[in-house]
């Protein structure tokens, strides 16, 4: 996977968010939108009945980062823009 264009790699994350991840989370009553890929970081947009969640975090580190690094090597780590919206928010009233 090392050689693959990053036109290719996006695919490649795009189909694993798609075929394996966002069933799982339909299941639930949630979803999972990818929104970008760059410098190592996976931005994804948790929807439904994840948006907001408390245990949001921990599906998208435990679970889908989890599963995202092993397949995919070149991710670093996951975050939803939601999330790193509202962290940011938080630190900026502290």
């Amino acid at each position: 996977m090392t050689d693959m264009t990053s036109e290719q790699l996006t695919q490649l994350i795009q189909n694993i968010l798609e075929l394996r991840i966002r069933p799982v989370l339909q299941a639930h009553g949630g979803d999972i939108a990818f929104k970008a890929f760059k410098d190592g970081i996976l931005w994804v947009e948790l929807q439904g009945a994840c948006n907001g969640c408390p245990g949001a975090l921990n599906t998208l580190k435990g679970n889908v980062e989890h599963f995202m690094k092993l397949i995919v090597p070149q991710i670093k780590e996951v975050k939803d823009i939601h999330l790193e919206a509202l962290q940011q928010s938080v630190e900026d009233e502290s």
